[in-house]
């Protein structure tokens, strides 16, 4: 979170108010008293006993006392609860239900906090990260407590590996978020025991949340993401495709797998090494018996543009001969207990958990990671079992990092290995490629996250597009799911239909586990690579889309991948859509999630929708409303808008290949798009920002910045079956029809 606090502009129903452009803070007295002031304008406030107005809203009070925000036509907002809050639990005899295996929920009824909010009957709401279920989260309850837990996740699983603690809302007054910043365990109640009550309680924290206003979604997420940050520039070469496995266990293996990419013609950029590269999980180290020169592997991988990305997990092994251990213990950098450096079990047996908040660990951390990286040329940084994970049960409340205790520092942990751990990519002047799987909501400047330890079931593939698509409202764009499934076997029509769906997905990784089967496209049978292979084309192809989302990322707080919802706020179908997402404003996928199922209903917003090629069986142009249509194995459900302006790249094995090309598909009718073009790695690089038109006869494309020698030699232009080529030029204008 940005690192500026809050002056208090009003007191109303007893709680501090301050305000920052659209967004409302609210807590309690002394609250904000060692943060830093917050700036604001002060001719927008008008300040009176009962109301701050700030732009189109009024934060004002009930007549009964309660807080509540109003739009200038007085529709209400946000509105405190008017009714009996309180939770209930039942209390009955479990001991016969325990016999057969049941497990008890318990129901928390009291909390030192609790922020109650009214819920309409129109409202959804949506967000909270990675959790198993629709975009809509009305009806559930959730705990904000980073937990490994590699079972069969569904929408019953309260808590998954990352803590977001932002919600947003839609109903008949608007758009509004909720961010609640304390790390603390708390509950997220939407509705679960009383329908028009939404709570958010914790055990620990304050009164002290932020409620964020907008008119659309767009605006609460930009607001949101200027509040907690917002997400890391990724390396063009990030959003390439990526292989792994728990675990490719040795040097000729990894080659193997490389080969395999390259006899079937399957583009690939990076492959990743699980825990069993290192010696006896040693962090930091290599197994010289099953990677003799990881180096030169290395070396050889890189001629063929694909990086390789090492897993780094937190638990260091206890034992005085490993360099690791010595040095963090000689700086007091590990985590105690009743003064004693605390113990626990993780990959590597007797382990120890490095204090990631101290700067002196986090600068030793950076360092050692750093070299690691120079010593074997590894590209990208994988960091797992960051909840922090443990064996020998759970880290108790009273293991101290510092000052701080486990309860108030564990939904930080992953964070701040993930920030020690990016640190080592700026001292090279990169970008990180940093990937955690556990997280807090203002982690996103300096890592990607993936979604943990999913399955091959079909239930897992219909959740990954909610998923990946809350995570993007949730201010991390860069975010994927294990392709195929990460436990059990995955069959082939279930792979086949996991590419076609997640095809877009900006962490694009085929990853499983050990004693599953073999899960790579070549594994499989012919026909299976063939399609795998087209859907990686087309991935490639759109690359530069991509990458011009992942602009828009970092600058606005946009998502790439978005809920139906988020570009059609004001269409009510959209709102509950859960199996079709936006990939940006000009793709729209709808894919296969149900086995045996080849035909499927497809729900198409206001504008007109063409069926692209070569993906579609059906390429008819669609207006708004459902449509049932057909899709074979090889086909999915993908359509552009016919004002789509679309940048591409064509033939490409990888993207560490500067393409000569740039190719503009157009879709028909006017539009624009905003492109961009740089070197894809450096943190410091120039760039050239292209604006690209067309107005249904003449295409034009103007240079807006120029800081970039350009790659491109040709520039193409493709409208219907019509393409045209030319020698590229910063300035052009092209007759299309």
């Amino acid at each position: 979170m940005r690192d500026v606090c809050y002056k208090t502009t009003a007191v109303l129903c007893g709680k501090n108010i301050s305000v920052d452009g659209n967004i409302v803070r609210v807590f309690e007295t002394g609250a904000g008293d060692e943060l830093v002031k917050l700036f604001f304008d002060p001719e927008r406030l008008d300040y009176s006993s009962d109301a701050i107005k700030v732009g189109a809203y009024t934060v004002g009070a009930t007549p009964d006392g309660r807080l509540r925000v109003c739009r200038a036509d007085g529709k209400t907002v946000v509105e405190e609860y008017d009714g009996d809050a309180t939770v209930y639990a039942e209390e009955k005899d479990f001991s016969l239900a325990s016999l057969e295996g049941h497990k008890k929920e318990n129901v928390r009824c009291e909390y030192r906090t609790q922020i109650n909010i009214k819920l309409a009957d129109v409202d959804c709401v949506y967000g909270l990260g990675d959790k198993a279920a629709g975009v809509d989260r009305r009806g559930y309850e959730y705990v904000q407590w980073n937990t490994d837990d590699p079972s069969q996740h569904n929408e019953n699983y309260k808590s998954l590996y990352k803590s977001i603690n932002f919600v947003l809302v839609s109903g008949k007054g608007g758009f509004y978020g909720i961010f609640y910043p304390d790390t603390h365990k708390c509950t997220f109640n939407i509705g679960a025991y009383k329908a028009d009550l939404m709570f958010i309680g914790s055990e620990c924290g304050r009164l002290d949340y932020y409620i964020i206003l907008g008119e659309t979604p767009r605006d609460v997420v930009r607001e949101y993401t200027r509040l907690v940050g917002r997400p890391a520039l990724v390396r063009l070469k990030m959003l390439g495709n990526q292989q792994s496995r728990w675990s490719y266990g040795s040097q000729d293996e990894v080659e193997k797998i490389a080969d395999g990419y390259a006899e079937n013609g399957l583009p690939l950029d990076y492959i990743h090494l699980d825990i069993d590269y290192m010696d006896g999980y040693r962090v930091y180290t290599v197994d010289k018996t099953r990677f003799p020169d990881l180096r030169m592997l290395s070396e050889k991988l890189e001629k063929r543009g694909v990086e390789l990305v090492a897993i780094i997990d937190p638990g260091v092994k206890s034992d005085d001969g490993y360099a690791v251990y010595r040095d963090l213990s000689n700086m007091n950098g590990l985590a105690v207990r009743n003064g004693e450096v605390y113990h626990n079990a993780v990959w590597p047996g007797d382990s120890v958990y490095p204090d990631y908040f101290d700067r002196e660990v986090a600068r030793y951390v950076t360092e050692t990671t750093a070299n690691f990286m120079r010593d074997y040329k590894i590209g990208g940084i994988w960091c797992d079992m960051n909840e922090p994970a443990s064996f020998n049960g759970p880290l108790p409340d009273d293991v101290m990092c510092g000052e701080y205790c486990h309860d108030r520092w564990h939904n930080l942990y992953g964070e701040y290995m993930a920030r020690a751990t990016a640190a080592a990519f700026e001292l090279e002047g990169k970008r990180p490629y940093v990937i955690t799987r556990a997280c807090f909501g203002t982690s996103a400047p300096f890592t990607t996250v993936w979604n943990g330890d999913n399955q091959s079931l079909w239930a897992h593939l219909k959740a990954s597009l909610p998923q990946i698509a809350t995570m993007g409202v949730c201010g991390f764009p860069i975010d994927g799911v294990d392709i195929g499934g990460f436990g059990g076997d995955c069959t082939k029509e279930l792979l086949i239909r996991w590419i076609e769906a997640n095809i877009f997905s900006p962490l694009l990784r085929n990853h499983s586990s050990m004693h599953t089967r073999s899960q790579e496209p070549f594994a499989f049978d012919g026909e299976t690579t063939e399609i795998y292979g087209k859907f990686l084309r087309l991935r490639y192809d759109l690359a530069p889309y991509l990458y011009d989302l992942a602009h828009s990322a970092h600058e606005c707080g946009e998502p790439i991948i978005r809920p139906m919802f988020y570009s059609y706020p004001d269409d009510e179908a959209c709102r509950r859509i859960s199996d079709q997402i936006m990939i940006g404003e000009y793709l729209t996928l709808a894919p296969i999630t149900d086995q045996g199922c080849e035909c499927r209903a497809v729900y198409f917003p206001r504008g007109e929708w063409i069926g692209w090629k070569g993906i579609n069986a059906d390429v008819k142009t669609r207006s708004k409303g459902y449509a049932a249509v057909p899709m074979q194995l090889e086909c999915s459900g993908l359509y552009y808008r016919a004002d789509a302006v679309i940048p591409m790249y064509s033939g490409l094995r990888n993207l560490s290949e500067k393409p000569s090309e740039l190719i503009v598909f157009l879709g028909g009718k006017a539009g624009r798009c905003i492109s961009y073009e740089d070197d894809g790695k450096s943190v410091a690089g120039g760039r050239n920002v292209y604006s690209m038109s067309f107005d249904g006869k003449i295409f034009r494309l103007s240079t807006v910045v120029r800081g970039y020698d350009s790659d491109y030699k040709t520039l193409t232009v493709v409208c219907d079956d019509k393409r045209i080529s030319v020698p590229f030029d910063y300035e052009r204008r092209i007759k299309v029809l």
